[in-house]
């Protein structure tokens, strides 16, 4: 009789401590949340369903030392950016669900040498089955957007800037479809590379060109200071002595976009305001200098019949000039001295 008490109260003890170790050691492994094991050779698996870790080493990924599984997304509050991170390092939690990133502004080059400021939104979600490569990537969230950027990159590079605001969505496109290629195939079409182990869903961007001459200006200091303001007034002088020749290429190519497919009238009005914005650049240069200069129409360039005619309604009343005779020579009022 006291053995077979003995015998149940150990039977009892080791239900006890089984219970105790399979409540301790129980996971369930969601749709939308996972968990990571590891031993000493790393990364074992990715849970799925409910799940009791039988072996003594096997261990959930998680406290200190678990890789940062984090991304960068947009901030609703501030409208800034934050960073989200996907593992929970007190209980090893991995989700699962679709998250935006939001990578920093960059530049990305158009095919005719356009720089333009992209901000892009990819959304995208970790694959269960790819597991192993999220838990080897030292910086996560470095690779996924440098993946990003690339993405982004190679499909404005293919355009022209006059044409990349028409095809955002083939774009938008294109990026999924380079995504999804580097995480089977790697960043060129037939090169192996590593995945990232992320199922990527949907691709948005905005752009915009920076402004290269306030960006130069910038780095001159602060225009409220003198240095700044000397450095500022040097920078604009040097521009308007050069004149065309300051002009970059690319600005060059934004000129000629901005002619393209207008009609005569249109093209008519810019060249006007060229031409004004050239008289203001002569004049402004001319009294920079704090010397009296006198020079001719010729040397501004300020010759033809429109000149001339201005010049002469200044310098008389406007009841001493006779419009032209229709379908006859052209008659032009005399000066009086």
């Amino acid at each position: 009789m006291t053995m077979m008490l003995i015998a149940g109260a150990v039977v009892a003890v080791l239900l006890v401590v089984v219970l105790s170790y399979m409540s301790a050691r129980y996971y369930e492994g969601r749709y939308d949340r996972t968990y990571m094991t590891q031993d000493e050779r790393g990364f074992r698996r990715a849970l799925k369903g409910k799940t009791v870790l039988w072996d003594i080493e096997e261990s959930i990924v998680k406290g200190p030392d678990a890789p940062r599984i984090e991304f960068v997304a947009l901030d609703p509050a501030t409208g800034g950016r934050r960073t989200v991170r996907l593992l929970d390092q007190k209980t090893g939690s991995l989700s699962l669900r679709p998250q935006y990133c939001a990578p920093l502004p960059f530049e990305a080059v158009t095919a005719d040498d356009h720089k333009v400021v992209v901000e892009a939104r990819v959304q995208f979600s970790l694959n269960r089955d790819l597991l192993k490569h999220v838990y080897e990537i030292q910086e996560f969230s470095l690779a996924l957007e440098t993946r990003i950027q690339s993405a982004y990159r190679s499909e404005v590079g293919k355009r022209n800037d006059e044409v990349l605001r028409a095809s955002i969505s083939d774009v938008e496109r294109g990026v999924i479809e380079h995504l999804r290629t580097a995480e089977a195939e790697g960043d060129e079409k037939g090169e192996p590379g590593m995945a990232l182990g992320v199922n990527f869903h949907t691709a948005s961007f905005s752009f915009k060109e920076p402004d290269e001459f306030a960006s130069s200006l910038a780095g001159l200091g602060a225009p409220s200071t003198p240095e700044g303001a000397a450095a500022m007034e040097k920078a604009r002088t040097l521009a308007r002595t050069q004149g065309v020749l300051a002009l970059r290429p690319q600005q060059l190519d934004q000129i000629g976009d901005v002619f393209n497919k207008r009609d005569p009238a249109s093209t008519a009005a810019l060249l006007a305001l060229l031409e004004m914005q050239t008289r203001q650049n002569i004049a402004e240069a001319l009294a920079s200098s704090g010397q009296l200069i006198v020079v001719t129409p010729q040397e501004l360039g300020l010759v033809g019949d429109v000149a001339q005619r201005e010049a002469l309604l200044r310098s008389r009343p406007a009841t001493a000039v006779q419009p032209p005779v229709a379908n006859g020579p052209s008659q032009r009022p005399e000066s009086r001295v």
